[in-house]
């Protein structure tokens, strides 16, 4: 019967192949200047002011940010010449003249204006994060005044919330942003396939590749049998377990790096369990987080202590946590009223069962794996989950339809810690989707919001993280590698830390 199944899976994974990338020999794909990307990850839209859309508009080539992060993660200009701090609140950027927006317009002072104004007015994450009071046009270079001192105003501009777009030309933001970067969008389809153009009046140059198709694959084994049979050039979602299939360097390249990318758990506070800190700790304590990383994600990933990785000052190095310790879990239970009455194995305090819904989604191909190990490891201790896998994560985090939720996101996009420490832990933060409270760590964020000094920042970082830490207000399950797949032709595919630089106008199949 078991090989019966596997052959079965074998032949519907055959077709699926063939079904999804069956227009992917046409020759119109094929030649040595064009580019098949198939991918786990989607977006609704590709309107850089809406939630994290922007991140797949500015991992496409389609648009780009004023500042960039280069591979040390230092701020460069990119749209713009350069920038002066005037004082505490006044910044001057200049604006370079010498870009064209897709639809051959140019992209003057008063555009960036525009699009940075949309993006305020749309995009909670970046009116917190940004704080501008006003915007000016000066000659070619735009004033910005900020609501209080911003000390992250130039790293934050590298956020994709931050893309430049020709607001007055774009008809169609979430289909077709006109933007400045290498490719233009010719189609978009959100759970198919899109297609980009190469613009050739590029301000950097002309791009290497004529054409771009990016595949939108649900199913992560689907997409590693794709790239098997050459269908695709680059995958990005191979699952960690099927890596090792492509170690033939003659045919493949395998692209890796560490990532502040962090696998987490949300609590949602207004689940009267979840609300009872006995209970966030003895789960926290139950999740064996070196096994998952070391067996489950094959060394593909490492431990979290906390949000940022090791290599940041305020990184796990500077955290303290309690380590895994099921019977400690169970004490802790046991002293906080929690009994199993019934000798079914599962817990209850005030004749309620212990039970709760763990959601996460696919795109990641880690994510069910690690929810699937929770699971068993809290029902060890007496806790009831059932895991539930949504295509729709967004929409069940913005309206906090969740007990608790595995989620995937990079803390660090622009190389400072204060943007989602702030949107994570404030209570009116944007990202703070379980309605955490912490009057403590909000007093340390008040501080850490005007403080120029670097070292000082990471002092009150480190308060914030281990305060948080202490009170178990999310549990930091791991940090994630970033691994991209690739015929050994490709080259230039950006893989870069902040997980949003990938194609760029030098980006070939040779």
């Amino acid at each position: 019967m078991r090989i019966r199944r596997r052959r079965y899976i074998i032949i519907i994974l055959t077709i699926l192949v063939f079904t999804i990338f069956s227009g992917c020999s046409n020759t119109l794909w094929r030649s040595s200047d064009e580019l098949v990307f198939g991918t786990t990850l989607s977006t609704k839209s590709l309107d850089p002011a809406k939630e994290y859309n922007g991140w797949f508009t500015v991992r496409y080539g389609i648009a780009e940010t004023l500042f960039k992060l280069d591979n040390l993660m230092n701020i460069v200009p990119n749209l713009s010449e350069g920038y002066e701090n005037i004082d505490g609140e006044t910044w001057l950027i200049k604006i370079r003249r010498d870009i064209k927006f897709h639809n051959g317009e140019m992209m003057t002072p008063q555009k960036v204006k525009k699009s940075l104004e949309r993006s305020l007015a749309l995009n909670k994450r970046a009116e917190d994060t940004l704080k501008i009071k006003d915007i000016e046009v000066k000659d070619w270079s735009l004033v910005i005044t900020t609501k209080e001192i911003n000390p992250t105003l130039i790293n934050d501009l590298c956020d994709p919330f931050a893309s430049i777009i020709n607001v007055d030309e774009t008809e169609d933001f979430d289909n077709n942003p006109i933007g400045t970067g290498p490719f233009k969008i010719v189609s978009f389809n959100s759970k198919n396939t899109s297609y980009l153009d190469k613009y050739n009046d590029y301000w950097r140059g002309e791009p290497k590749l004529n054409k771009i198709k990016i595949i939108h694959v649900s199913d992560a084994d689907t997409l590693t049998m794709a790239m098997q049979t050459g269908e695709i050039d680059v995958a990005q979602g191979v699952p960690y377990s099927s890596v090792n299939l492509f170690e033939d360097e003659s045919l493949y390249k395998i692209s890796s790096i560490d990532t502040s990318r962090a696998i987490l758990m949300y609590y949602n506070y207004e689940n009267k369990f979840l609300s009872d800190k006995n209970l966030r700790k003895a789960i926290s304590i139950s999740i064996n987080k070196p096994e998952y990383t070391s067996v489950l994600l094959k060394n593909s990933a490492s431990y979290a202590k906390g949000p940022f990785p090791e290599g940041m000052a305020c990184g796990g190095n500077s955290i303290n946590i309690d380590d895994y310790n099921a019977d400690e879990a169970r004490r802790i239970l046991e002293d906080a009223g929690y009994e199993d009455n019934d000798n079914d194995g599962i817990l209850e305090k005030d004749s309620e069962k212990l039970e709760l819904k763990l959601i996460t989604y696919s795109s990641r191909a880690e994510l069910p794996i690690l929810a699937q190990a929770i699971q068993s490891d809290l029902k060890d201790i007496g806790i009831n989950v059932s895991v539930e896998v949504s295509d729709n994560i967004m929409d069940i985090l913005d309206n906090s339809k969740f007990d608790i939720c595995l989620y995937s996101n990079v803390t660090a996009p622009t190389g400072d810690s204060y943007a989602y420490l702030n949107n994570l832990i404030r209570s009116s933060g944007a990202s703070n989707y379980g309605q955490y409270k912490n009057e403590e760590s909000e007093k340390f964020l008040d501080l850490m919001e005007s403080e120029l000094d670097k070292e000082m920042r990471d002092y009150l970082a480190i308060k914030i993280i281990q305060n948080t830490i202490d009170d178990n207000g999310f549990d930091f399950i791991a940090h994630v590698k970033m691994k991209f797949i690739m015929k050994s032709n490709v080259v230039n595919f950006d893989i870069h830390q902040t997980d949003y630089y990938q194609i760029n106008w030098e980006t070939n199949v040779e």
